[in-house]
């Protein structure tokens, strides 16, 4: 097929076409014309009787809905109502300017009448007269001289339908105030740009039943009886935010309390796969889901599908801690700067990444009284921070640093406490010594179990027979605790002491060990024999034999007495001990080594009566006195002691005991002094010292702490 070419039209086709298109276009209505302009109503001075009694259409019918636009040339006869609200309105006119809704007085007859309310009504207005019910009053109602006479009656309120049945017109309401009725329903919801109620009584019953009627009338009764039974949209979306605000509420209360209790137990929260239902989600998500079983709001919770928000994951954890750390901290801080003076302690410790950390302690005293009014309780708090700079400027930085961003004051530090390290308790430059300088009433006080501790190293580590008596005891307990069949042979009976092992920084614990080593001796004795003759393995067989030979030595028996005699001071560990007491503890621990140093004989005695209970040695082991090579520019050879107890007595025992007692002394002289100065406020003190000598230590005590 061939195509046709496209015939184009000529300028007078075109001219003509765009002729037709103006013409149909101008038969199209106005744009203007679907909108009604607002006109000011003339003054009703100016208005005649005749004029009103005229108006006989449904006028105010049309004002009261503010959509019947075929009636508004009429309504231009109404009265000027922007006066009349300027003159009955004065009060709810000024309310239309604040931010808040005005409301009636609580003592007013009629609370929903429209003339306590301004033009522009809020929601809550609206809910507040739906609330209240219509303004319906039973009169008597004011006559109009205007209108012959004419008044509004309560026979309007009702209507009788063809069948005889009278029925109530809820929606039409009389405003005292205002002296006209008026629509609530359309006055309330109606789109108005004026007011819409009637004052002019004549013919009213038409207007009235015109109005109810009308389809707009009845689309705002709709609405108006929506807002009676459910509410608004906007109630409905609160009510469901409300509720949803309380569902998190309650779960976000068993999350904290969950997270609490793992934190005061130091549990892990997370498992190797956080998913719940898996056996390895670690404890957080295992208790939620055992106490959903029970809750009906973690059941919920659990029961959501995946994806859904639970605020479950760890990173929330981690939230929750960090807060409730924070919050804790708080709290502790606000009693801290409660307090009149606080002491603090740190130390350091490496974390299982190698990290240190540094472990802040503020100790202060919290007035709790009981109905005495006697104050109890002193509250111990710690805190953890990380710290990487070890050297004195940087642990004084850091130290100061952790008080100041606390919002403590330095000056309020009236005691530290630190390890033994150079760095820390240095005398010139120290931490406890700058901080000293800083606040010159900060006392510093050296860990009394750690010196201890110290004291006891120092004189394991001189001595060399004493380093090689603590290596017996772990070999002794890593033979037995490796193998259950000879931790078997050792416990066949219950024992309340058991073998201990060795902590290198508790000295406690040492004394632990040798305390069962003493009590259960004849027992160990015994396993090992047991096992030296019925062990089939030969590297059992000869450590069991190596041990027993070396237990059975009187040197091994005598340091079994020594140490446990040295260590039985194990008050110092207690929560209950002061400086004091801790003083006290240490003079008499130094008085009692000083007598067991002077009573060797007895000492001796103890010992050879263990030995006799398994019937091991009773006298020194004999060896062949070393002799060195007296060279010839020496005047004379080395004097030995060829008695091996008086060797023991001389190299071992005097030496340990001189040790610890020189260690004692040095090492405890700020404990002593620091309890020496606060003596005077002890409760010993107090009862038997006279008044004056309490009075003397006291001013010194005060002149002191006044410098």
């Amino acid at each position: 097929d061939v195509k046709m070419p496209l015939k184009r039209k000529s300028g007078a086709q075109k001219r003509k076409q765009k002729k037709e298109e103006l013409l149909l276009a101008a038969k199209l209505p106005k744009i203007s014309s679907f909108f009604q302009s607002v006109t000011e109503p003339d003054n009703a001075a100016d208005k005649s009787e005749s004029d009103t009694e005229q108006d006989s259409g449904p006028s105010t019918v049309a004002k009261m809905a503010c959509a019947e636009t075929n009636f508004a040339k009429k309504s231009e006869q109404e009265p000027d109502i922007e006066s009349i609200l300027k003159k009955e309105l004065g009060k709810t006119s000024a309310a239309l300017n604040s931010e808040e809704p005005a409301f009636p007085p609580a003592d007013d007859k009629n609370p929903t009448d429209r003339g306590n309310f301004p033009l522009a009504i809020k929601d809550s207005q609206k809910r507040y007269i739906i609330s209240q019910g219509p303004c319906k009053p039973n009169g008597p109602f004011p006559q109009d001289k205007n209108q012959e006479g004419r008044c509004f009656s309560t026979t309007y309120y009702d209507i009788t339908t063809k069948a005889e049945v009278k029925l109530t017109r809820t929606w039409l309401c009389y405003s005292p105030k205002l002296d006209s009725a008026y629509c609530e329903p359309c006055w309330l919801f109606a789109d108005c740009s004026a007011p819409a109620y009637d004052v002019a009584w004549v013919s009213l019953s038409s207007k009235i039943e015109y109005h109810e009627t009308s389809k707009i009338h009845l689309d705002f009764c709709l609405v108006y009886e929506q807002w009676q039974l459910h509410g608004t949209i906007d109630e409905d979306f609160e009510t469901q935010i409300q509720k949803e605000k309380n569902f998190w509420r309650q779960v976000l209360e068993r999350l904290i309390n969950v997270t609490l209790t793992l934190s005061m137990c130091n549990l892990a929260f997370r498992g190797h796969r956080e998913v719940l239902g898996h056996a390895n989600s670690g404890n957080f998500l295992l208790i939620m889901e055992l106490l959903a079983k029970y809750d009906p709001v973690l059941k919920q919770l659990v029961s959501m599908p995946s994806g859904s928000i639970r605020y479950l994951s760890h990173t929330i954890q981690d939230e929750l801690i960090e807060i409730l750390s924070k919050r804790i901290e708080g709290n502790i801080v606000e009693e801290i700067k409660a307090a009149p003076f606080f002491s603090v302690i740190m130390d350091t410790t490496q974390n299982i990444s190698k990290t240190d950390q540094l472990s802040q302690i503020f100790r202060y005293v919290t007035i709790e009284t009981d109905e005495r009014n006697v104050a109890t309780g002193v509250k111990i708090n710690e805190s953890f921070q990380e710290i990487c700079d070890q050297s004195t400027s940087g642990l004084e930085k850091k130290i100061i640093s952790c008080i100041e961003q606390k919002g403590l004051d330095i000056s309020k530090c009236r005691g530290q406490g630190y390890d033994g390290a150079s760095n820390m308790s240095g005398v010139y430059s120290g931490v406890q010594a700058r901080i000293s300088k800083k606040e010159l009433h900060a006392e510093y006080v050296h860990c009394a179990a750690h010196n201890l501790n110290l004291t006891l190293n120092d004189s394991v580590r001189g001595i060399p027979k004493v380093k090689h008596y603590y290596d017996v005891i772990e070999r002794l307990y890593t033979f037995f605790s490796h193998s259950i069949k000879r931790w078997a042979i050792i416990f066949i009976r219950f024992y309340n002491i058991t073998l201990k092992r060795l902590c290198p920084t508790r000295w406690s614990s040492r004394y632990e060990s040798l305390l069962a080593l003493r009590f259960r001796y004849l027992d160990i004795m015994k396993a090992l024999t047991k096992i030296v003759l019925l062990s089939k393995n030969a590297d059992k067989h000869c450590e069991a034999s190596a041990l027993k030979k070396l237990m059975e030595n009187l040197n091994f028996v005598f340091l079994v007495v020594l140490q446990t005699k040295i260590l039985e001071v194990k008050l110092l560990q207690s929560k209950d001990t002061d400086l004091y007491k801790a003083a006290k503890l240490l003079c008499k621990a130094t008085e009692d080594l000083a007598i067991f140093q002077n009573n060797f004989k007895a000492a001796k005695n103890s010992t050879i009566k263990l030995s006799e209970k398994w019937g091991g040695q009773t006298k020194f082991q004999e060896k062949r006195v070393r002799k060195v090579k007296r060279h010839f520019d020496k005047l004379c050879e080395d004097e030995r002691l060829a008695d091996s107890e008086s060797f023991f007595k001389v190299n071992v025992l005097y030496r340990c005991l001189d040790i610890i007692n020189a260690q004692l002394t040095n090492r405890f002289q700020s404990l002593q002094t620091v309890a020496d100065k606060f003596s005077v406020i002890q409760p010993n003190t107090l009862i038997s010292a006279s008044d004056e000598d309490l009075y003397k230590e006291a001013e010194k005590l005060a002149n002191h702490f006044n410098k």
